[in-house]
């Protein structure tokens, strides 16, 4: 076992990956232009070790996008970790699905939004201080009518709901209210980098303890509030 080698899953949007990292550099990955393909993903998985030429007894980890996110792909992630860590004696690395965008983030404050569906989108706001980034708005689910105040300063959006949302983004806040940079969406690389950060802070936690992040009871509207 090494265990600065970690596997790292993101389910929980419309575009599902897998990476193999080890000490700050990615070995190999894989993504799938569609949803978690659960009949296809140990393949997946697989793939991605025979690429970095490692096996499954070499993983020190596993990292996975804990959500909020996709019901379905949030809960696949979870158990596939979980099953893994159980079998393989490993700790876990639950990662914040909005946390992982600001790997990419071109600025340094950033509003992290997805598109959590019944017109709603789980949101966070993180600003850059140094080389890390400091939580301004905690994880929420959030509907246009009730947008928290954002703190001080310019404010840039990333992610699927940001670019939906844009105009009333720009109505609520105003001035603060940058535009949004477009096509970025959660990955396991970037899942990846934050379980390499967080491993030299911490030893992960038992996979028995590992839970997904939802932010919501519900996962549909009602018939009435669908107008059926």
């Amino acid at each position: 076992m090494n265990p600065d080698l970690l596997l790292a899953l993101e389910f929980s949007t419309e575009r599902a990956s897998v990476a193999l990292w080890q000490e700050g550099q990615i070995l190999a990955t894989h993504q799938d232009e569609g949803a978690a393909p659960s009949e296809r993903i140990w393949s997946l998985l697989d793939s991605v070790l025979a690429k970095a030429q490692r096996t499954w007894e070499d993983l020190g980890g596993i990292a996975y996008g804990a959500g909020p996110g996709g019901f379905t792909g949030v809960r696949l992630a979870c158990g596939i970790a979980q099953g893994l860590g159980l079998g393989l004696g490993i700790p876990l690395f639950p990662i914040s699905t909005l946390e992982c965008l600001t790997e990419v983030a071109p600025h340094p404050r950033v509003v992290v939004a997805l598109d959590a569906r019944m017109n709603q989108v789980y949101l966070a706001a993180y600003e850059r201080q140094g080389e890390e980034w400091q939580e301004r708005l905690p994880p929420q689910l959030c509907h246009p009518t009730d947008l928290p105040d954002l703190p001080a300063g310019d404010w840039w959006g990333v992610g699927s709901g940001a670019v939906a949302w844009n105009t009333l983004l720009d109505a609520r806040w105003g001035p603060q209210w940058q535009g949004t940079v477009p096509g970025l969406f959660p990955h396991a690389t970037h899942i990846a980098a934050l379980a390499g950060q967080a491993r030299k802070r911490t030893a992960g936690v038992s996979p028995a303890a590992a839970q997904p992040i939802y932010l919501r009871q519900r996962v549909a509207l009602t018939r009435a509030e669908r107008g059926l």
